[in-house]
This record gives C-alpha cells, structure tokens and sequence, in this order.
C-alpha cells in the first residue's frame, strides 16, 4: 500500500496560518535573507505547530502538491508511514529545537504518493535569525525571549538517482564481497608494482600468511622456484599485453608445502585505459592432478594392453568412422594410421560377407546387443583371411550412443581345423563305403575298383588311380603300372600319375615305394615345378597324395588321390591314409588266403633247402635227427608257435638244443608216443611260413632229414609266382624251387565233413557228445548239467562218460584241424 500524506485542516484555506503570521518579512519566501539560502532547493517553512505555512515552486514540483493543499499540512504527513511509526519526523524536530538544525537523509511522500529520496535540512528560526539552538538561562531553563521559536525552515534536495546508484553500488559490493569471500579458490589482484593489494580469505587459510605478511608480498613469492619463471613471463604477458593467461605452478606455502594450482589472470585498467595492475583466481588442481595421474597410468596400461593384443582392436563412431585401433590393425590390414581414419567397417570385409557384417552392425547400433559374427577381413592387397569378430555397443553416463568397438579374432586356424575335421569326415566315410566292399571281394580287381569310384564320387576328391608295382626288378628301380583308375582317362593317367609315382630330379630322391610312407603335395595350382602345376590346373586339383599299398612289409602297388582343396591332407589324413593303405594290403592278401582256402586248382612249389635261418632246418642240423612241421600258430607278425614231430633225438637233447636257441623263447613237450616226440615251439622273428603268408600262399607239407629240408607250397594262381620264388630264395639264399605243377583240391562239403565226423565216432562216443551238447554240460560260466547227471541219463559209469566224450572230442577236433582223416590230402595252415 503506497503511504500518502494527511492533512491536518479540514478547510486549509480558511485555517491555515500564513508565513506572515509569524514570521517576519524579511523571512518569507519571498524575503531577501532566504534568497541566498534558498538556491535550487525545495523550501518550505512551518509554523510552530510543524505546520507548512509558505512553499516555493521548486517545493511544489518536488512534493506534487498544489500551494491550497500543501499550506496547513503538517510535517509528519511527508514522511512514509514506517517512518513516522518509528517517530522519526517528531526526532527531526527535536534535534533541530535543540541544535538549531537536524540534517536527514531518507525517503519523503509526495502528494501523489510518490517516494522521493531527499537530502533534508531543518533548521529553526529564532528571534529573526535561523538555525538558532534553544539557549538555557542561568536557571538552566530556556529563556523565553532569547529563544523565541517563530517557526522552522526546511530545505531539500531530491537525491531519488543518486540514492538509487548508490544502493545499486552497495548491493553490487556486499554481492561482490560476498562472492569473493565465498569462493572457494583464491582470489588477488597485484597493482601495477606487484604488490598484492586485494585477495580473500582463502589465500590466508591456504598460504598460511597473515594479513600483515600478505600486504607485503609479490606473487613470486608464492610460487615453487622451478616455475617462478613461467609465472613472471605470463604475468608480464598479462600487463604488457593486456592477454588473459592460464598457468599451473607448483603454489608453494609458507611452510613449504607443495600445491598444484591453475591460476587464470587478467589486467586491470581503468576506463581510460591506465593499467592498474592484475586480478586472478588460484584453483587446487591436486584432485585433478590426481585423476590425470590415474588418467594417465590408466591409459597407459589400456595401451599397452591394447598394443600387446594379439587380435584386432577397434572402435566406430555412431557414423561408422574408424576412430580407434590397435598397431595389429595396421599390420593385418596393410594400410597406414592416415588411411586408416575415418574408414567404414564394410570396407574391411570381403564382399560376400558384408551383407551379414552390415545386419550384425545395425542390431549392435539399434538393439544394442553383443554381437558375435564370423566374416573374411580384406587386406589392402585383396587377400581374404576368416575372422571372429566380438562386438558391443558405447554408450555414455546418460546412455547416448556414441559407437560400437570389439575384438577381431583371426580364425583361420580354426578354419583350418574345421576343414581339415570334415575331410576327416569324408575320408573316413570313403574308407568305410569300401571296407565291406574288400572285406567281401572275389578277386583283388574288384577291391581296387571299388576304392576309386568311391574316391571319385564324393565331392572333395576330383580323381583316384591304383598302380601295381613289380618288385622283381633292379632294387633301385619298381617298376609301375597303372591298374585301374576314376575321374581320369586313359590318355592322361600316365601324365598325371608319373611326376609324383616317379622322382623328379636327383637320384637321391625316394619314391614312395622306397620310403613306404604317405606323400602328400599341396597348393600345386600354384605350384613352381610345371609338371605339378599344369596338370593340377588342367584336371582342377589342389592337393594329391601318394599312398603306399603295403602289408607286411610287402608292397602291393599305389593309391593316389586328388582333392580340390589346396590343403587336404594334413598330418591327421596323412595317417588315416596309412593306415587305410595297410588295410588295402591286408584285404588283399586276406582275399587271397580266402581264395586259396577254396579253389578247385591251386599251384604247388616244391622247394628244397638247407638254409639254416629256417628254423625247422636248424633245429634238425643241431639235433642230427627227423622233423616234420604239422602246424603254425601266428601270434603276432614276428612271434609263432610252431606245433613239431621229431624222431631220432632224445626229449632231454632236445630240450637242450631248444633252450640254447636264439629264436625260440618257449617251448614245451607235449607228448611222447613211438619214439617220436610232439613239441611246441614258441619262435620269435621272420619265418619262411610268416612270408607265405604275406603272398596268401600256405605251406602243404615240411618234412627235414638232418638239416635237408624238402617242402611242398601252395599258392593261388593270382599270384605273381615269379615274385613269390624270387623273395623266398632271396631271402633263403640256400633254397631252390624243385617243381612247380598244378594240383586239383577235391571239395569237401558240410555233408561230407558231417559223415566222416559220424562215421569216425562210436555209436557211444556219438551219444556222450550229443548229450553233452544239447544237456548244456558245455555251457559257461555255469553248467545246465554235471558229467554225473548226464552219464546217469545215458545209464554209465561217470568214469565211462568222461572217457567216451574226451575221445569224441579229439575225432572232431582231428577231422577239423587235420584234413588227412578226411581225404588223402597232408595239407596244413
């Protein structure tokens, strides 16, 4: 609510008193003495009841009040209503009763309501003279005529303007002051002389100085001496060149304590461009200082885990611009720091993986998810190499993506693995679609057939080829054929083929008939030798092995295959194929085992020997007697049982001669009967029945006189007997084939075998067996039946049984293992 004044007098014009009334002339307004007085101020004077009894014009603009309404209103009525609550107009009064005058700065009402800031003088007129104190008597009581009051003059001068700067002044300095103190970095200003002049209370608290040490000192003089001269560089900057500066220094305390400070100066000038000096603000960087030390150690360790990374290291902007990476980078890609910048994450990949890069990248960007996606890196020289890339999304505090970053791993190893483990796969599913296959062939034709076109037919292998190989030529040199072929033709087998069969330069080189290991030749599209490179480019094969056929020790021939891939046939398949090549061998040699087990006509070779590296020869010499071999058990490649008659020598000699024996390790009587004595002989190295059985022949009969030695071999016509001859008088040097003739084998039947079993039995012995069979006395590990319950059923001594059935047994086992109870044959395995 605005104050307005109130005045006193209903009718002013009727009761109001005027100047002339109580004052004399030369006092009105218009009088002389107050002319001087009077100036450009606003005038007005009261009567004795602080009534306003004259005004001047500059009055009337002043106070907005017309001459009728401003006579008779009372003095307390131009003051604001908290001012006359606190009774101030009546102190004014007082003060000038008393003194002569009250001098008073403050807000007056103006007619209209209005607040004007005034500067006030009032003064008392007394006995004609103004600003006349009230003067006691000798009593001590004023006296009446000496201090006659006639009234009060007022002058004023509006001040509203200056007022108003000056509380906006005062604001601005209790709000500055309050700044300044309240700032929590340290605040100076140096005077053109570098004496400190200003600063608050920080620079006490932090410096330790007092106020009296402050007021003497220059800024050097706070600052650690190794930057003192930085400082005094940028403070001269500041005052010659009016530049703002921004510094860190060492601030150094009374005490010698260290601080870390950023310290941000200007000059001073006035308004005419005086420079007055500098002001500043010093802030503790200690923190900060501290976050960049572990800023720093932090970087630094994130570096070199960056750099000593063995994978790539990336990060992307939200717009697909490289902006980070590791030296691996560099390195795998082949570009450089400048070409790298600001490249996009596609142009890194082989084309036809970057459709499913791009989907990988937009569900890391839009979806945010951890994406791990496989695609080829494109070097700067267009080669290809399979990576694993693992990556995530970068986002802010506030969750503002900012890109994506990740790992790339390379994978061709992996790769490597993967394709090497389904060649794997594939070649171990070839071998088995033919493993029957040999198992169950006739003649060794169809085995190798069947190994080519199941080469040929699966995707990875573009052909394959079996070549036999003659070994009864020179030692240095096999001769080769090739034997039967898939996914080549006739005129181009022996192209393809010779160059790897073959050695190509040197006579140092071995062939794979020599070495009797796998060989294997990669990349041969790209290969330097022309006679690998044209023909693998012509027929579109990567890779080719050589793979001996061997079993035994014996080599059958060749298998070679050819894939597409530049890489088949790695250590792994290298061994599968050795293994597959051995199994080759042994199926076939297998079959023609079979094959001579049941052919009609076979061929006999008699041979005649006394070379002493036979055993059975030897062990003749050595006793001076008679042996006939009647079977051989093969435990391993190297170790037999040989089951021996001898005649002419005592069981004692002989056991003699046998325990002396280098190649015999066990042996045992097993039976005396007639003067001829049965032995088995454990005997370990080769054996002349050991290289029979690598060429599927067997032995028909061996019979030795006294170190002679005369023995009858049967052998498939499939056979190359030549080779066969050759081998065992070479490895027999003192044998000699004696005749070589065709033998018809008659066929025995199951029928056959059954009626010569029945006919050999007793009717007794027949019932002993069938009884123990179908009565479960055979059975393990628990018998349906003892030999007790089965001789009662039979109505027999249990004694009686036992001896029927032990007879039985030998006359089945004899007509099983010895054919000479059947037919008028003496052959044996």
């Amino acid at each position: 609510m605005t104050d307005s004044p109130s005045n006193q007098n209903s009718n002013p014009a009727e009761s109001a008193p005027t100047a002339s009334d109580q004052f004399p002339a030369e006092f009105t307004l218009d009088g002389g003495q107050l002319t001087s007085l009077i100036s450009d101020h606003a005038v007005w004077l009261l009567d004795t009841e602080r009534r306003v009894v004259s005004w001047n014009d500059a009055a009337a603009r002043l106070m907005e009040y017309d001459e009728e309404t401003a006579l008779g209103t009372a003095y307390q009525s131009f003051f604001p209503a908290d001012a006359r609550k606190r009774g101030k107009p009546a102190q004014l009064l007082e003060r000038a009763r008393t003194d002569g005058k009250a001098v008073d700065d403050g807000w007056r009402l103006t007619g209209e309501g209005n607040r004007r800031w005034v500067h006030e003088v009032l003064a008392t007129v007394r006995n004609g003279d103004v600003g006349v104190a009230e003067q006691p008597d000798s009593t001590g009581t004023a006296g009446d005529e000496q201090s006659t009051l006639s009234g009060y003059v007022v002058f004023v001068n509006e001040r509203t303007q200056l007022h108003e700067r000056e509380r906006e002044r005062t604001e601005e300095r209790a709000f500055m002051k309050s700044v300044f103190e309240a700032q929590p970095d340290i605040i100076y200003a140096f005077d053109a002389r570098r004496n400190l002049v200003d600063w608050n209370d920080r620079v006490p608290e932090v410096t330790r100085y007092s106020t009296e040490e402050l007021e003497h000192m220059g800024p050097l003089e706070f600052i650690a001496p190794e930057h003192q001269e930085r400082i005094a560089d940028a403070i001269s900057r500041i005052l010659e060149e009016t530049e703002a500066v921004t510094i860190e220094a060492d601030l150094r305390t009374k005490d010698g304590e260290r601080i870390p400070y950023e310290f941000n100066n200007a000059q001073i000038s006035d308004a005419d461009g005086n420079i007055l000096g500098f002001t500043g603000v010093g802030r503790d960087v200690s923190d900060r200082k501290f976050r960049e030390r572990e800023l720093r150690q932090e970087k630094a360790l994130t570096e070199s885990i960056f750099e000593a990374q063995p994978d790539l290291l990336y990060a992307y902007d939200v717009a697909g611009n490289l902006i980070q990476w590791n030296e691996r980078y560099e390195e795998l890609t082949g570009y450089e720091g400048d070409e790298l910048e600001g490249m996009h994450p596609l142009q890194f990949i082989a084309p036809p993986d970057r459709e499913h890069i791009g989907d990988a990248i937009d569900r890391i960007m839009e979806a945010g998810e951890r994406v791990s996606a496989e695609g080829r890196v494109m070097t700067k020289q267009g080669e290809y190499i399979p990576y694993e890339f693992n990556s995530a999304r970068i986002t802010d505090d506030r969750g503002t993506v900012l890109g994506f970053t990740g790992i790339g791993r390379n994978i061709s190893d992996r790769k490597a693995r993967e394709r090497e483990l389904e060649r794997l796969e594939r070649l171990n599913a070839t071998i088995r679609a033919v493993d029957e296959t040999m198992v169950s062939a006739e003649t060794r034709d169809e085995i190798e057939t069947a190994i080519v076109e199941a080469f040929e037919a699966t995707d990875a292998y573009r052909f394959a080829a079996i070549c036999r190989v003659d070994t009864t030529g020179p030692a240095d040199h096999h001769s080769w054929t090739p034997q039967t072929w898939a996914g080549l033709t006739e005129d181009s087998i022996d192209d393809v083929l010779s160059p790897f069969v073959d050695p190509l330069v040197g006579d140092d080189d071995e062939t794979p008939f020599e070495t009797g290991t796998v060989s294997c030749y990669q990349h041969l599209r790209e290969n330097d030798v022309e006679e690998w490179r044209e023909p693998a480019r012509t027929h579109d094969y990567g890779s080719l092995a050589v793979v001996p056929i061997i079993a035994s020790g014996r080599s059958y021939g060749l298998l070679v295959v050819a894939a597409a891939e530049s890489e088949a046939f790695s250590e792994r398949e290298r061994e599968v194929l050795q293994e597959f090549g051995g199994t080759i061998g042994h199926a076939i040699n297998a079959m023609t085992i079979r094959r001579l087990l049941y052919l009609d006509t076979v061929v006999e070779l008699e041979f005649e020997s006394t070379d002493r590296q036979d055993i059975c020869i030897d062990l003749s010499a050595r006793a001076n007697c008679h042996l006939s071999l009647e079977h051989v058990l093969p435990l391993t490649d190297r170790m037999f049982v040989y089951y021996v008659t001898i005649s002419d020598v005592e069981p004692d000699e002989m056991k003699s001669i046998a325990d002396e024996h280098d190649s015999v390790s066990e042996f045992r009587l097993v039976d005396t009967a007639d003067g001829n004595s049965h032995w088995e002989l454990v005997v370990r190295g080769p054996t002349i029945t050991g290289l029979l059985a690598d060429y599927g022949a067997r032995m028909r009969s061996k019979v030795v006189d006294e170190g002679n030695s005369s023995s009858v071999v049967q052998v498939s016509r499939d056979v190359n007997i030549r080779e066969l001859v050759d081998t065992i008088t070479t490895k027999y040097p003192d044998t000699q084939l004696v005749s070589k003739r065709t033998a018809e084998r008659p066929v025995e039947t199951h029928g056959d075998f059954r009626n010569h079993v029945e006919r050999e039995l007793t009717t007794k012995q027949q019932a002993a067996l069938e009884a123990a069979y179908y009565g479960g006395y055979f059975e393990w590990p628990t018998r349906h039946s003892d030999a007790s319950e089965i001789a009662e059923k039979l109505g027999i001594a249990r004694q009686t049984f036992h001896q029927h059935l032990r007879v039985a047994q030998e006359k089945l086992l004899s007509a099983y293992f010895d054919p000479n109870t059947a037919a008028e044959d003496e052959q044996f395995a």
